[in-house]
């Protein structure tokens, strides 16, 4: 008598690929129906979506298509802590870039631009309203549900399955990475922070194939969401006047001009690290 299985691990990339994306559209569903069923607070509801929505479904898929929930990520500990500095030094370095590349984006005009102004302008209130409770628990609870969450679902997400599946895919590195990335960046819905975000996911994605550890891009995501939130933190305590998340505050062009070179130099050397070591193989 022929077996039928839940898992189909030989299906093709394409398959797994458009079965992530009507997986993750129902679970988003099923999240916008129970955060209607229960009276949550707001903090409390975006940790429950981004739990089902980034969680729930990849686990379904995993399991599904590759037999696992967490066996299609790469752990490769060779050079972790070398990547784990490189991540944290590169929060800094690609900060001028990032912040003159999103007052660029943020200058477009064009007919239609009000209603996308509006959503850029409730994501930034939805986000002051978070950060408003300054207590230690408050802070905290920021902490885990805007900083590490987002980090670890969207990584599991974004690069752990949808990048290397879209590798596997395209066979073309650069294209399948910037192509995720546009996905990471248009999932957020902010259409005038949109380029910065695609760049932030290039370094991610580039993080992850480079590192071959997932906890890489984890780290980086974890430490620029927690830049914000205590950005917000440091104003709302009146323990600053300055607003380390407005937009435009670090740029300048000859800052802008040196992050840009030390990200290209950076990109090259490990360009050349591996082909060297693909070489030596």
């Amino acid at each position: 008598m022929k077996r039928y299985n839940f898992f189909f691990k030989e299906s093709k990339p394409f398959v797994k690929l458009m079965m992530l994306i009507c997986i993750f559209m129902v679970f988003t569903s099923i999240a916008g129906y129970l955060l209607m069923l229960f009276s949550l607070e707001p903090i409390y509801k975006q940790a429950l979506s981004q739990l089902i929505m980034f969680g729930l479904a990849v686990m379904l898929w995993g399991l599904m298509f590759e037999g696992s929930i967490y066996k299609f990520m790469s752990f490769q500990t060779k050079g972790l802590g070398y990547y784990s500095a490189i991540a944290l030094l590169l929060v800094i370095v690609v900060a001028p870039f990032i912040d003159g590349i999103g007052l660029w984006n943020d200058s477009w005009h064009f007919s239609s631009e009000g209603m996308y102004r509006e959503m850029e302008k409730e994501a930034r209130n939805i986000m002051e309203t978070f950060t408003k409770d300054t207590s230690p628990k408050g802070l905290i609870l920021n902490i885990i549900v805007l900083a590490i969450l987002p980090a670890i679902l969207e990584e599991y997400f974004f690069r752990a399955a949808m990048q290397t599946t879209m590798i596997n895919l395209l066979r073309n590195r650069f294209f399948a990475i910037l192509i995720t990335s546009i996905a990471f960046s248009l999932i957020h819905f902010q259409l005038f922070s949109s380029i910065p975000r695609v760049f932030l996911g290039l370094f991610l994605g580039y993080l992850y194939v480079f590192s071959k550890n997932i906890l890489v891009p984890i780290l980086f995501h974890f430490l620029n969401n927690l830049v914000v939130i205590i950005g917000y933190y440091l104003i709302n305590t009146y323990q600053t006047s300055i607003d380390i998340t407005q937009l435009g505050l670090i740029y300048n062009p000859y800052l802008f001009t040196i992050s840009l070179i030390l990200i290209i130099g950076w990109f090259v050397f490990e360009l050349r690290k591996e082909r060297i070591r693909i070489k030596s193989q």
